[in-house]
């Protein structure tokens, strides 16, 4: 870390950035208390469900009924009754993680995942004064209401963004972990060709196989068959709409939330796609200063299925534009578009996901500045918190 690289945070302009910052970061860490509470004390069908059911399904030996929908919704019914399906569609190695948690009661087990999980991600994203505005993103909120993913996968992309820069090998290795969460990675091979990044293939290509073959050792090939096989189901549930469309935030879900056909949801999201994938080579290529950004940004414009608590990646670009100073603007009006859907689980917000406009809007705000300058062109830019 260079000198004078805590600028950005320090800088008596900024004040009340930070200032509000906080103020939402503590009163998101004290709806996380309030939420393990309620869950504690009126045990509810929410997301986290999914990973205990399967760790107490994997820890009896009942690996194929992890990937049964039936089954593996019987052992949720243990906890309060399911009106719909909450299947848990991933790869062993994430089964893996969860395993663990399936030692204790449901409410202790939440617990444990949203603070395990979410000192990983404050201590990854949160170094250098960067934890109010790690801790005030509108996905940390989801994340720790439900206990999604979110901590993990974000923490992946940063700690290997940031650790590929001085250590290549090693940073590829950490990406390669987003091997449990593979619509996350879609962007990550454009980006590492683009950027010659060779050593960091291979780091990636390592530890990715060393995740399956653990998953294969612990699990056997049964769990592979599960969950191959629930993958269509999964993938049909997505193209019938089982999900409310404004709970997804993709292109594909959006044109379908305003009334566009499956082709027409198609063609578009394959449009805004690929362009994604054309900015972030652009950018690897180029070596731009903000390329992490631009990755992250882009990463969740490819998948069509992602859920609002994967907009935690977006903490990426908002270090990014902090640091530079630049656009300031853009980060409430991100925040806002990224907090209305959070909103709509409560049903104060009945709109579109605007997910997708916030990775869109960030696209737009980390091109405008150098907007063509390699980042070897740029002086003084310090390095640190690139991520």
């Amino acid at each position: 870390m260079g000198a004078g690289s805590t600028e950005w945070i320090s800088d008596s302009r900024f004040r009340f950035v930070r200032a509000g910052a906080t103020g939402f970061a503590i009163l998101f860490v004290i709806i996380a208390f309030w939420a393990a509470w309620f869950v504690y004390s009126k045990p509810m069908v929410i997301d986290f469900l999914a990973y205990w059911a399967a760790a107490r399904l994997a820890l009896a030996g009942q690996i194929a009924s992890v990937y049964d929908v039936a089954a593996h919704q019987a052992a949720e019914q243990v906890i309060a009754p399911i009106h719909g399906w909450l299947p848990f569609a991933y790869p062993p190695p994430f089964l893996l993680i969860v395993a663990p948690f399936g030692l204790v009661a449901f409410w202790k087990a939440f617990a444990l995942w949203v603070a395990s999980t979410g000192a990983i991600y404050a201590i990854v994203v949160g170094r250098r004064g960067a934890l109010p505005y790690a801790v005030s993103h509108p996905a940390f909120l989801t994340n720790v209401l439900i206990g999604q993913n979110g901590f993990i996968t974000a923490s992946i992309f940063v700690g290997g963004l940031e650790t590929l820069r001085r250590k290549p090998l090693v940073g590829g290795a950490i990406l390669g972990l987003m091997v449990i969460k593979p619509q996350l990675a879609l962007g990550l091979p454009f980006a590492m060709v683009a950027g010659r990044q060779w050593k960091a293939i291979a780091g990636a290509a390592a530890s990715t196989i060393v995740a399956l073959s653990l998953g294969f050792i612990v699990f056997g090939s049964i769990a592979y068959d599960g969950f191959f096989k629930i993958l269509p189901f999964f993938a049909n549930g997505l193209t019938g709409g089982r999900w409310p469309w404004n709970e997804i935030i993709s292109v594909f879900a959006l044109v379908h939330y305003f009334g566009g056909t499956q082709n027409v949801a198609l063609a578009g999201h394959a449009v805004v796609a690929f362009a994604a994938i054309v900015l972030i080579c652009r950018a690897w290529w180029l070596d731009l200063d903000q390329r992490d950004g631009i990755l992250a940004s882009a990463t969740l414009l490819i998948p069509p299925y992602l859920l609002t608590y994967d907009a935690l990646l977006l903490i990426i670009p908002t270090l990014w534009l902090l640091r530079e100073k630049q656009h300031m603007w853009v980060l409430p009006v991100a925040w806002l578009l990224c907090f209305l859907p959070i909103a709509g689980y409560f049903e104060y917000y009945e709109g579109p996901n605007t997910v997708a406009f916030a990775a869109i809007l960030y696209l737009w705000a980390l091109h405008a500045p150098l907007r063509s300058t390699p980042k070897h062109i740029v002086s003084n830019t310090p390095t640190a918190l690139r991520a």
